[in-house]
């Protein structure tokens, strides 16, 4: 059975996915606070086996810092698709497990040698699993040197995100929850929640708010003491965005031009649920019942003033605005995940978040 990720898959010119670390990094530090633990209660006094231990402690946590890069743009590469690196990532994750399982087992071991004897073989399947893991970053790294950014764009989304007053003019649907017709492009009913808002971008720290508001001078008619309504959406609680040219590709009628398509989830996900990858399985898709319950859909649609006007300088503006608001949010999803600004992001995880 499918889901509603495979049609939008299907009619996405471009799929984004918000790829959240392997979480490599946290086993890995639990290991070494476990090892650290273990070295100050069971051997105070035995330093020959401390420092062995420290050595073996701090080779592991080099070696797994040195292979998260490759691990990220493994990950990423196979939640947007490429299923031949699935076993790679599969490497990654029986590391983390063999971690795991050290970390959870190292406070019941008294002796130091087979403590040494765990971190050793920790560290001779890491060594085997490198030449593997290098082989598919090669595999894909021609195809992220075509796969190039638009510097224009870059550079709008970045004035975006350190100018505060930028605000983009939309409409706003949502995926109307109640639609239990047969799943198909034109089975899915939307709900049109603002005819026309403003969407701004509000920071705290890293983490980055889309805050929108209705603007009730739409051109409809409201009561006179009526307030626009309101709603904010956590940047780190988009799972995947999906762009179209037209909006009635996703049967949304009024909405000719260029569409985003964000996918929300309810509640935050956790350590253990960021760990799996999402996947779009070319099948006859379906609506399942539950993912309507663990995740909003809205589509956001350029506002115009004149939604009759059909010149082709309207679409290609319309198209770009468009394409800004995704660059931003994928910036905003790189501050928030690397807890850093995107001014310090190397090239490298720029085209990571950017592709």
């Amino acid at each position: 059975m499918s889901s509603l990720e495979d049609i939008f898959g299907k009619l996405a010119l471009t799929t984004v996915t918000t790829v959240s670390r392997i979480a490599l990094s946290h086993a890995t530090n639990a290991a070494i606070r476990n090892v650290t633990s273990y070295i100050s209660t069971q051997l105070p006094k035995n330093k020959q086996a401390s420092n062995e231990i420290r050595t073996l402690q701090r080779q592991l946590d080099l070696k797994v810092k040195n292979l998260k890069p490759t691990i990220d743009i493994i990950a990423k590469s196979v939640a947007n698709g490429n299923e031949d690196l699935e076993p790679a990532l599969e490497m990654c994750n029986d590391l983390k497990r063999d971690i795991d399982n050290f970390a959870n087992q190292v406070d019941t071991i008294k002796e130091p040698e087979q403590v040494k004897h765990q971190l050793k073989r920790l560290l001779a399947n890491i060594d085997d699993a490198i030449p593997s893991l290098h082989l598919a970053l090669r595999s894909i790294e021609n195809q992220l040197g075509r796969t190039t950014v638009s510097p224009s764009r870059l550079v709008r989304a970045s004035s975006v995100l350190n100018n505060d007053s930028k605000t983009f003019a939309l409409k706003l649907y949502s995926l109307f929850t109640a639609n239990q017709r047969d799943a198909s492009a034109y089975a899915f009913t939307w709900k049109e929640e603002f005819h026309k808002c403003k969407l701004t971008v509000s920071k705290k720290d890293w983490n980055r708010t889309l805050v929108i508001q209705e603007d009730l001078n739409d051109g409809l008619y409201h009561e006179e003491d009526e307030e626009g309504k309101k709603m904010t959406i956590e940047i780190e609680n988009i799972e995947r965005m999906y762009y179209t040219q037209s909006g009635e590709l996703l049967n949304i009628e009024d909405a000719k031009t260029s569409v985003l398509v964000l996918k929300v989830l309810k509640e935050k996900k956790n350590e253990k649920e960021e760990e799996n990858k999402v996947e779009t399985k070319q099948t006859a898709p379906e609506i399942i019942k539950e993912e309507l319950r663990t995740a909003n859909w809205y589509a956001f649609g350029l506002w115009n003033d004149d939604d009759d006007d059909e010149q082709d300088t309207k679409v290609k503006k319309d198209t770009a605005d468009i394409l800004l608001l995704e660059s931003v949010i994928k910036l905003c999803s790189l501050e928030a995940k690397e807890q850093m600004s995107h001014l310090e992001a190397s090239d490298e995880l720029i085209q990571l978040y950017m592709t």
